[in-house]
């Protein structure tokens, strides 16, 4: 049932953590909840899970089911496990870097980094349609190799745990954390509104591959502040805007394309 399912138990354990973390801002002072934008990205959410636990689950079954014979078998033992764990966070990479490269990728993918506040309800915030996205190729990626379920489980919670930390406002720096892991100035500098900006810090658990491959940049001193897109809808706006936004002008920008080239 659905009820029972690890995503479903993990939601909620995300919201409590965030009901924590507006009790700390609140202590401190920091503004980072408002009603109208943590209701959007809720609804988001709910969205979301839903279509992940219909759609894109009975979508990765079917493609499973189709592949009886892998491509290749994780061999047991430690040293394997550990060695899969790295490839999976750097497939995570580049699959998270070419959201921001490819179009339709990008449409998906818009709809997390259009949230204006930062704080652990934005890993909540994604869009309807992601059986479209460069999470599901990668998923689909994985059904080709065998062995792989309890380094996928694994991945999944620390995967979680990290993304969740890295959105928040109340940590500045980690430490000797910021020198390997995906830490929340890491992550703020990612989401910052300026496109050149956030077109870095891709990583998901290891910020390594970003400072390997010349996509890392750091925050500063100063933490950043302003987030979201220049483009996006409004906070009042329906939900189906903030979830379609992207869509709706990628086809537009096609349609554009398409109509210019037949006057030629």
């Amino acid at each position: 049932m659905l009820r029972n399912n690890p995503i479903v138990f993990i939601t909620w354990g995300l919201l409590a953590l965030s009901y924590l973390e507006f009790l700390l801002a609140k202590k401190r002072d920091l503004d980072v909840y408002s009603s109208q934008h943590t209701l959007t990205t809720i609804g988001l959410g709910i969205g979301n899970l839903f279509v992940s636990l219909t759609v894109i689950e009975a979508l990765l079954k079917y493609i499973d089911s189709s592949i009886p014979n892998k491509l290749f078998t994780l061999p047991p033992g430690l040293v394997w496990g550990l060695c899969a764990f790295l490839i999976i966070d750097f497939l995570k990479y580049v699959a998270h870097r070419m959201a921001h490269q490819i179009g339709i990728l990008w449409a998906e993918h818009a709809v997390h980094h259009a949230a204006v506040e930062f704080n652990f309800t934005t890993h909540l915030r994604i869009g309807w349609l992601g059986f479209l996205s460069s999470s599901m190729l990668l998923s689909a990626l994985f059904c080709l190799v065998g062995g792989l379920h309890t380094v996928l489980i694994i991945y999944f919670f620390i995967h979680m745990l990290v993304q969740t930390i890295a959105h928040t406002m109340l940590i500045h720096k980690l430490g000797f954390l910021e020198s390997f892991l995906v830490t929340p100035s890491h992550h703020r500098v990612h989401h910052a509104v300026d496109r050149a900006v956030h077109d870095h810090n891709y990583g998901n658990v290891f910020i390594i591959w970003d400072k390997l491959l010349g996509t890392f940049k750091p925050e500063g001193a100063t933490q950043t502040t302003e987030f979201g897109l220049a483009y996006a809808p409004d906070v009042e706006a329906p939900l189906w805007k903030h979830a379609f936004f992207a869509w709706i002008d990628l086809i537009k920008t096609y349609a554009n394309k398409a109509l210019n080239a037949s006057r030629i």
